[in-house]
């Protein structure tokens, strides 16, 4: 049975149109009483989030116009914040660390099963906080084999950790600058102390670090 307030809003942040339309009939369909706006981008997000007071944000982590933890960061600025579910394809725990750090309650993977994205929603709606099950476990066993010795990434600013991922996936200083709205300047700087920070040389190491460490 549902345990989430009779009557609430959800706010969907994501970039893809198919993906915002599937969530949006999901959603209705299980919780009749909320009412569900979506959007595209931060800007719009924010925007939205002004005009009204949302229960919950479902933020996609990696959006078009910025980035999705930094609109975490944002809505909780806002004077009746929204509670944050971080919807995301990223399952490295250093990510989802960062992004539970920044305000998000919970953190549900893409491709968890939707009756996960139901009971993240029913348990944020009740302040506790939730995590795809497939994660925790794999967080408990990753703990138990790295017997508490840190990854070179998990010494990143996470603006440093965003830039790296975008450059793993090839992308050039000047695209990661328009993705990140960062002069390429700003992403050269974080590049070099990434690269310092790491002991990673080049884009091929950083590809090979990255997909090693679950971080593309």
């Amino acid at each position: 049975m549902p345990t989430t307030s009779p009557t609430f809003s959800i706010l969907i942040v994501d970039d893809h149109a198919l993906v915002r339309e599937a969530f949006t009939t999901m959603l209705k369909v299980e919780f009749p009483q909320a009412t569900v706006i979506s959007t595209g981008t931060c800007a719009d997000a924010m925007a939205e989030a002004r005009s009204r007071n949302y229960d919950i944000a479902l933020v996609d982590i990696e959006l078009g116009d910025r980035s999705g933890m930094e609109l975490t960061t944002e809505l909780r600025t806002l004077p009746n914040p929204p509670r944050i579910i971080a919807v995301s394809m990223h399952q490295e725990e250093t990510f989802v660390t960062r992004t539970m750090q920044l305000g998000a309650r919970s953190y549900v993977t893409k491709d968890a099963p939707p009756h996960e994205l139901f009971d993240a929603i029913r348990a944020t709606m009740e302040g506790r906080s939730y995590i795809s099950r497939e994660l925790a476990q794999r967080f408990a066993d990753q703990s138990i084999r790295k017997g508490g010795a840190a990854l070179a990434h998990e010494k990143l600013s996470n603006r440093e950790l965003e830039v790296l991922m975008q450059l793993a996936r090839g992308k050039s200083l000047k695209q990661v600058a328009q993705d990140l709205s960062l002069s390429p300047r700003t992403v050269a700087v974080h590049k070099h102390n990434l690269c310092r920070k790491t002991g990673l040389k080049g884009t091929v190491e950083i590809l090979r670090y990255c997909q090693s460490n679950g971080l593309v």
